[in-house]
């Protein structure tokens, strides 16, 4: 394994119970002597109203210079040819961290939909990311018109290099949530190591929102008490020292973390239930346009559709770019922003030039 791209990146998702390993590790023909490192790892949790979650584990490398460049190409190919080969050693073991849980919390649970794939973004620094995405059912808990859900995770590690993002399904509020957030906003709360969450630890509560009262608030509800039943602290370690080996799924089975409902005016950021423009994030409002139109649209017409500069705009795609809620390509003279679950290939055909992450 070559020396002169650094440190190795061996992570042990504590939350999904497993450790992501070297390439070479996973026995993979063909990619044996280039590794990569990975600069941050993002943990994206989107809640389902049924209680399903769907998760994505992405590793985020920058690509600064020749070496770190063709390491990662070599693994994006190789990841293309042996997508298979990735997904079965990382799918065994988070089958086995997933039944962990269902016997920590009463609940069955499974993993479904696993893929893997790697990818670059631009605008304006280069990126390698390569992620696993997945569905984990029943990982939160129904309860009446909440949603309880972090008991599946329970002591989770974060690094400093790590993020943990929790996002919550539309028509729904939030009711508690513990640790205190980094950063929160109408609908996702975001931990950013370094973070040794307690046993009972993350823990997030939602709220149907025909079930709050007509202050905006519900009556905040203390976590399961059953604390010692959800020790799920599997050695639990994103330490440094390893390699990205491992990471982005299909984006067939991508996701955004929030829709616009059919029927919506177009330019619209608002859904019928939903809250007005005003009271959205930027990083909200940008979503929801993405989403009203289908999931992509070139930056420029994002600046012109939210009445932004040309720097605000920039400077939003980045911040969603990195935390793997949308991905960002350039097909001739344009940037084009799409969400993570929308294929740009349909958009391709007549325009000159090739996106950034082919």
């Amino acid at each position: 394994m070559s020396t002169g791209i650094g440190r190795r990146v061996v992570a042990t998702v504590v939350v999904l119970g497993l450790l992501v390993v070297p390439v070479a590790g996973a026995g993979v023909d063909g990619f044996t002597q280039e590794q990569v490192d990975a600069d941050t790892i993002v943990l994206a949790v989107y809640i389902q109203a049924d209680g399903d979650a769907q998760w994505a584990v992405s590793y985020r490398t920058r690509l600064d210079d020749d070496n770190t460049t063709d390491a990662f190409e070599s693994l994006q190919a190789d990841i293309r040819t042996n997508e298979s080969t990735y997904t079965s050693e990382f799918g065994g073991q988070m089958n086995r961290t997933v039944d962990t849980a269902s016997n920590a919390t009463g609940r069955e649970m499974a993993v479904e939909n696993l893929t893997v794939s790697a990818r670059t973004e631009a605008l304006p620094q280069e990126y390698g990311v390569v992620t696993y995405r997945f569905r984990w059912t029943n990982f939160a808990q129904i309860d009446g018109e909440q949603l309880r859900a972090g008991d599946a995770v329970a002591g989770l590690f974060l690094d400093s290099e790590s993020t943990l993002r929790m996002h919550w399904p539309e028509g729904y509020e939030r009711t508690s949530v513990g640790p205190t957030p980094d950063r929160r906003d109408t609908r996702s709360v975001v931990w950013d190591g370094r973070l040794d969450f307690g046993t009972d630890e993350p823990s997030l509560v939602v709220t149907r929102s025909s079930a709050v009262s007509q202050t905006g608030t519900a009556a905040p509800q203390e976590p399961d008490g059953d604390g010692n039943a959800r020790l799920l602290v599997l050695a639990t370690v994103l330490a440094a020292g390893g390699v990205v080996a491992v990471l982005w799924a299909n984006r067939r089975y991508g996701f955004a973390g929030g829709t616009v409902p059919a029927g919506s005016e177009p330019g619209s950021v608002e859904s019928d239930d939903g809250p007005p423009p005003e009271l959205l994030s930027n990083e909200e409002r940008l979503l929801a346009v993405l989403d009203d139109n289908n999931g992509r649209m070139k930056q420029q017409q994002v600046a012109d559709r939210l009445d932004w500069t040309a720097a605000k705009t920039s400077q939003v795609i980045s911040g969603l770019r990195e935390d793997d809620e949308l991905a960002t390509f350039r097909i001739g003279r344009e940037n084009v922003v799409t969400l993570p679950g929308v294929d740009i290939a349909d958009d391709v055909g007549d325009d000159e030039g090739e996106s950034a992450g082919e």
